[in-house]
């Protein structure tokens, strides 16, 4: 290993340590739901890396860590939730969440950046919205 590679693995932070899955969340592409609730406990949010893999954090709370997805588990992962495999069943939410929950499941949603970009990812979002133009 050159003198430069020890000194990248020694700058890794200890999570990315034997971890062959992370990825270096600086400056990613954060995006959430249109439809999440700023009033909600937690915001998921995912961002999308050039190899296909995808990273998922809190957006109220991005401090408490990030779960890093290969491809072949972010499809599987998107497949299940489409198919309701994660659901909530209603006999176990109130009637509130129930309403809620039926509400928004009408409501057409789209990805939005999250408000916690850095200046460079908020960049590079205009940059793929350009090139998507």
């Amino acid at each position: 290993m050159s003198d430069r590679e020890q000194q990248s693995k020694k700058d890794l932070p200890p999570e990315a340590m034997g971890n062959e899955k992370w990825h270096d969340t600086t400056d990613a592409v954060w995006m959430r739901s249109s439809l999440s609730d700023p009033e909600s406990e937690a915001i998921v949010e995912v961002a999308e890396f050039d190899d296909g893999f995808r990273a998922v954090r809190d957006g109220k709370s991005p401090e408490k860590g990030t779960l890093f997805f290969t491809p072949a588990e972010w499809e599987a992962f998107t497949l299940g939730a489409r198919d309701g495999e994660f659901d909530i069943p209603e006999e176990h939410l109130t009637e509130e969440e129930i309403a809620v929950q039926r509400e928004r499941a009408d409501q057409p949603a789209e990805w939005v950046p999250s408000p916690l970009l850095t200046p460079k990812a908020r960049e590079e979002y205009e940059r793929r919205q350009a090139t998507k133009a």
